[in-house]
Formats: structure tokens, sequence, C-alpha cells
């Protein structure tokens, strides 16, 4: 089970009604097998719950009743999300997943009981096991679908659910935005024969007018296909619609509808708005919306932080490269086992760390011939170990002595970093550091001349000249 990120849903009228508990099931049908799988998605309500600290949790309990009452299946889990996503507008949505049905009648329960008050909320909703093999499967109705990149392809982007190699975004109670206007659909045809599909699709509002159709035509390969796409209904004005499917295939008409409603732009850009800081709250999350370049950087950028062994793995490119999934799935794992705190479903050490490499390429990075992002130059590889240091030193330039900074880290055993500009053109390099990971400047004695030194000694409190071996000046006591 998978918990996806904020989802925001706001009431069509002027009164904001919190959302329900509901489960929205569809039926695909397996030939071979002769029985029904169901692909199923449960939508619980962040106001149903109370925070217990910075948290909200609770525990979501699923049976699988047939027709005489008797549970043929039965599984709980715990879930946990933090206490700010507690709106009075915004669920969250877990995939639920159970054995094939064979014929028959069948209700799915789910339970959601809160941990901090343990209050509960149960809803039912009715399946009806395919008897006979059917022409078509349900339609499945989402406001986004993908392709999964290979067979490999595991990990579900921010409220993703899958059905073969497709990724879909839905929810029981659908709803497109003037953001996001596209509504995706998809049908599993099952043709043993194969044949051409005639499909008609019309979207009726909610007095049953159909305000947009359109007729296709698809070939069915022996065995069975899919029927999918996506409509792009730009100016459909805010309500409750219906996409009804009229497939024609083998001499079969059959007719399969999906519900949906539009909301309005505020709604829409506040959970845009939403949406993408909840994002930065999983590994998956984060890094399934990244494309391969923004994976590529960001495994790049943990030069500073991994072993040459745990980066020996990724390849981005050559002979070896990895597949779009294999980066997306090396980055999640790689963070899964830095991640400092694993009881709360934030990583927050993945969180600090790339907003250290943010940091550090806004302040220190350089341009010119030899460009570099900030993370990549000396200043900006301390500053992503280690963090902003406790006290920073800077000196203009003086005769022959180059600009320089010393930073200080204070807590813990003391350390320091003499940086220098020796062009005068904001580009630092380290020259000196008593941490053993930077070895500095050999020569750097004769670069920042020995009066220089002798100041930098005197403000790090230590005998610089007996720990600068190397150097043609500067020996003897400072």
């Amino acid at each position: 089970m998978i918990l996806s990120i904020l989802t925001s849903l706001v009431a069509l009228s002027a009164i904001v009604a919190p959302p329900k508990l509901a489960v929205h099931a569809v039926r695909f049908y397996a030939p071979a097998a002769g029985q029904t799988n169901v692909l199923a998605i449960l939508q619980v309500p962040y106001a149903l719950t109370e925070p217990v600290g910075d948290r909200l949790a609770w525990k979501t309990t699923i049976q699988v009743k047939d027709a005489s009452g008797l549970t043929v299946y039965e599984e709980s889990w715990w879930r946990g999300v933090s206490a700010v996503m507690r709106q009075p507008d915004a669920y969250g949505m877990e995939p639920l997943k159970f054995p094939p049905m064979t014929s028959g009648k069948y209700t799915i329960v789910a339970t959601v009981q809160d941990s901090a008050t343990g209050r509960t909320a149960t809803t039912e909703t009715a399946v009806d096991a395919f008897s006979v093999p059917p022409t078509v499967s349900d339609l499945l109705l989402a406001s986004s679908m993908r392709a999964a990149a290979d067979a490999g392809d595991t990990v579900l982007g921010p409220g993703e659910v899958a059905r073969g190699m497709l990724r879909f975004v839905t929810a029981p109670e659908l709803k497109l935005d003037p953001i996001s206007p596209a509504l995706a659909f998809m049908l599993e045809a099952y043709s043993t024969a194969g044949g051409e599909a005639s499909t008609v699709l019309e979207v009726r509002d909610s007095s049953g007018k159909v305000v947009f159709a359109v007729p296709f035509k698809q070939k069915i390969q022996g065995g069975g296909g899919i029927i999918r796409g996506m409509l792009p209904l730009d100016g459909l004005p805010e309500g409750s619609y219906t996409l009804n499917a009229a497939v024609t295939l083998g001499g079969q008409r059959v007719e399969r509808s999906g519900a949906f409603s539009v909301g309005n732009l505020d709604a829409a850009l506040a959970r845009d708005v939403a949406m993408r800081s909840a994002d930065q709250l999983t590994d998956e999350g984060y890094f399934g919306a990244m494309n391969e370049d923004a994976l590529d950087a960001a495994a790049e950028a943990l030069q500073p932080l991994a072993t040459s062994r745990e980066l020996a793995v990724y390849k981005p490119s050559g002979e070896g490269r990895l597949s779009l999934s294999a980066k997306r799935k090396f980055l999640i794992d790689f963070w899964a086992s830095h991640d400092q705190n694993k009881a709360t479903e934030t990583n927050e050490t993945r969180i600090t760390y790339y907003d250290l490499i943010a940091f550090a390429n806004r302040e220190y990075a350089e341009t010119g011939r030899n460009a570099r992002p900030g993370w990549k130059t000396d200043r900006g590889r301390v500053f992503v170990r280690y963090g902003k240091p406790g006290e920073i030193y800077s000196q203009l330039q003086s005769g022959r002595a180059p600009p320089y900074q010393i930073w200080r880290y204070t807590s813990g055993r003391m350390r320091y970093y003499v940086f220098a500009d020796r062009n005068n053109l904001g580009a630092y390099t380290l020259m000196k550091s008593n941490d053993l990971k930077e070895p500095g400047n050999a020569g750097w004695i004769d670069i920042m001349t020995p009066d220089v030194v002798r100041d930098i000694g005197q403000y790090l409190g230590i005998n610089l000249f007996e720990t600068s071996p190397g150097s043609t000046l500067g020996t003897g006591t400072p």
C-alpha cells in the first residue's frame, strides 16, 4: 500500500463540506483464470484525524465479504502524515490490493480509526465480479496518465496507481480544474479473435445533456488490447459530469461510464501549491516528479556526501548506463539508507541536504571560463558537508596577499578552513585546513605570505608554520 501525497478537494457550493471516506472500485478481467481483478482506491479525509504532536496517524482496515457476509480477506495497516496536512478539504489516497475474485457479489468494507481519539469512519462499496467474460473492463478515469519507462519501473509518482505498464492519478471523487483540464480514460478490451473496436465518448452534464462527443476506431489484437486516451476539456464550466463510453467490438456493444467534476481556478491554484510542497515530503514523490536530467543532477550533487563506492553504481551515460527507473530507484534507496529519522514519512535529511546544495549554488557559484555550480567550489563543498560555519573572518587584499576568508566550526572538534581569492574575482580556493578530507595547497604560505599566515595563526590560536611543511618561506617560529 502506498500513501499518496496531499490532494485538495473543494466543494462546488459556497459552503465547503469536508470530504468523505470513500472507496472506488474498477473491475478488470483475467481471461486465463476467469477471475475479476479489482483496482480499488480509498479516500481518507485528514479531517477525520486529530494531531498528536506534529503528526496525524490512523489505522486502516480493509475487509472483503462475500454475498453471505463471510469475510474472505482482511488486512490492516497504519499510516501517518504531517499535521500541517489537516485541512477540511484535503485527503490522502490509498490504493487497495486484495486477491482476484471469482464470480459472485462482494462488498469492500473500509474502516479508518484515528489514533488520537479512537474515532472511526466506515464506508462500503459493492462489487459484482464478472460471471461471464466481458467485452471490456470498467472505465477508469484519471487526471493524468503515463506509461512506465520500462518493466523495471516500479516507482509510482505522487498519487499514482498502476495497471500493467500504465500509471494513473485518480480518486474516488475525481476533480479536474483549469490548471489540469485533460481527462484520461482507459478500458481493457477482451477479444480472442481481435478486430476493430468502435468507440464513442460522450461527456454529459448533471442533467444528462451531451456537451462533448468524439467517435474513434482502434484495432484490437487477438487476445485483447487497451482503449485509452486523453480528452482536452479546456473551458468546461464548473460542475458535475459523466463520461460515457460506448464500445462495439466483435458484434457486441457495451457501455461503461465514470463520474468526474470540474472545480474552480482558485481551488486549483491552492491545490497546485499544496501538492508541490507535499512532493518534497517523501523520497518517492520528490524523485518521482523528476525527469532524467534532474535525476542525473541530483545524483551528481551527492559527491560531497556519498562514498565513491556508493556512487560507482550510478552511471548516467555510456556503457552500463542505468535506465530511468533504475536511476530513480537508486536515489530513493540511497536517501532511505541515509534517513536519520525513519519514524517520520518525511525524509528531513534529504530535504536539508538539497537545501544546502541550493544555497551553495546561489552563494558560491563561479562564472567565466571555468564556471562551476556553487556546490562544486571549495567553499560550497565544505558548506554542503558541514553547514554554516560558526565564525567567518574576511580580509581584503593586502600587498602581495590575496583576499581571504577563514571559516571556523566551533561545535564539537574545532575545524578551520582558509580560502583565498587568488585572482581577486570572487573565486575562493581552499588553502589550508585541519580537516583530513581537505588537504589544501602545499605551497599556501608562499601564496598567502608569511605575515598573513602569522595573522591567521593568531586568529586561530595555533602555529601554522609548524603544521605547513613544504614551504620555501616561513621556517622557524611565528
